[in-house]
């Protein structure tokens, strides 16, 4: 064989071999695409049972370093120009791996809190009342990738946390003003809890609640006839004293419908029960009411992408991005127009929470007009006024006359009547 012939030949072996290295590539990233969920969710799962699981420590709530957002409470709320309180449960943002639950020391993940999941689903409130927002030992996102019972203890355990924090919420909180809830996605599960566990057994805590925002986490209908009986959904868009929820989905984002729908767990007050075969509350937030006609994209307030801003900056709304219509449960939305507002391209990308807030002016508006709505009712309590705010009225000296220096009793005519 000539010398041409050998290097053609090798040539040849070469290109088959690297011709089968790009294929088996292919077909290896093909498959891990496909199976893009399962492995995110193999990565994730602490591989111990929750009950040998040693939990990082319990935030103080009493420090305001355990707040992602708490007010200045030396400042007398009645002074400021906010007329409510709200209270705020924010979305995951701990995937998980050696902890079932987000550690407290974990400063990445703080960060990751207050760089994004601050000014994009706490500040959206903020006109409506002073913003509280605890830190808690989330659960991870595995937690809500399984009904395994690890899990179930996870997101329990997650929600003590918050229970907590609800509770010293209330002692800052003064009885005459509104409060808005707003949970999204797990922190939507654990706000469903709150609201069995203290609004639906406290008639004047009722009388104080706003709105309830319960956003990405599945809502059962038949709640409202159990558990959640004193409550109700909001009908119209300056209800009170309601519960205003919906799940959004994009296009193409079936497997986040089916798992909406399907997959996830809500407590009912006794235990976590599935979401399958429910009915699901479904309110539009572009008309805020349970309408299943589709919402055009010109009742759009606007949508948000913030990240890394501070508290006191409003950042500029897009508006017009989206039209929206609940069907069968769920929120469909149209592809937004800024690709700042549609979900990123990533392993895992349905589980991760979004760096926006599609929703974002759209929830700010509605939070105060339903507060402002609360107040002119006039049901809240009167605030008492404090001692240093009466006004000082100024008497006469009125002298008394010693008991020797009166007049004998006998100039008074009437004095032994008495």
């Amino acid at each position: 064989m000539s010398a041409a012939s050998q290097s053609t030949s090798r040539f040849a072996f070469w290109q088959i071999i690297l011709g089968g290295v790009v294929a088996t590539l292919i077909i290896a990233g093909t498959l891990a695409w496909i199976y893009r969920d399962d492995i995110f969710q193999t990565i994730q799962d602490p591989r111990q049972p929750f009950q040998t699981y040693d939990p990082p420590d319990a935030p103080n709530y009493a420090l305001a370093d355990s707040w992602l957002s708490q007010p200045d409470l030396s400042v007398d709320p009645y002074t400021l120009d906010v007329p409510g309180d709200v209270f705020v449960v924010v979305p995951s943002v701990y995937r998980g791996g050696e902890h079932y639950v987000l550690p407290s020391d974990d400063l990445r993940r703080k960060n990751k809190l207050e760089r994004i999941v601050r000014p994009n689903y706490v500040v959206p409130y903020g006109d409506a009342g002073r913003l509280f927002a605890p830190f808690y030992r989330q659960a991870s996102l595995y937690s809500y990738m399984t009904t395994r019972e690890d899990a179930r203890l996870a997101q329990d355990f997650a929600y003590q946390d918050v229970k907590r924090a609800f509770r010293v919420f209330l002692t800052q909180s003064p009885p005459e003003r509104p409060i808005v809830l707003a949970g999204h996605n797990q922190g939507a599960s654990h706000l469903i809890r709150l609201l069995h566990d203290f609004f639906a057994q406290d008639e004047a805590l009722r009388a104080r609640l706003a709105v309830a925002y319960v956003i990405d986490y599945p809502l059962p209908e038949d709640l409202f006839d159990q558990s959640l009986a004193p409550l109700t959904p909001c009908e119209t868009a300056s209800d009170t004293n309601c519960v205003a929820a919906f799940g959004m989905v994009m296009p193409g984002e079936d497997g986040i419908a089916d798992r909406f729908t399907e997959r996830l767990l809500v407590h009912d007050g006794d235990g976590f029960q599935s979401v399958s075969g429910r009915s699901l509350v479904c309110i539009n937030p572009l008309t805020w009411t349970r309408s299943e006609d589709y919402a055009p994209e010109r009742l759009h307030l606007g949508g948000v992408a913030a990240e890394g801003l501070e508290p006191d900056i409003r950042p500029a709304a897009r508006p017009n991005q989206v039209g929206a219509q609940c069907q069968d449960g769920v929120l469909l939305v149209d592809k937004p127009r800024s690709r700042s507002l549609r979900r990123p391209i990533q392993i895992g990308a349905k589980f991760r929470t979004l760096p926006s807030n599609l929703f974002y002016e759209d929830l700010r508006q509605n939070a105060l007009q339903r507060v402002t709505a609360l107040v002119e009712t006039g049901s809240l309590p009167k605030r008492v006024q404090r001692l240093d705010e009466l006004s000082v009225i100024d008497v006469d000296d009125s002298p008394v006359v010693p008991a020797q220096d009166r007049p004998p009793t006998s100039q008074f005519p009437d004095a032994d009547k008495r």
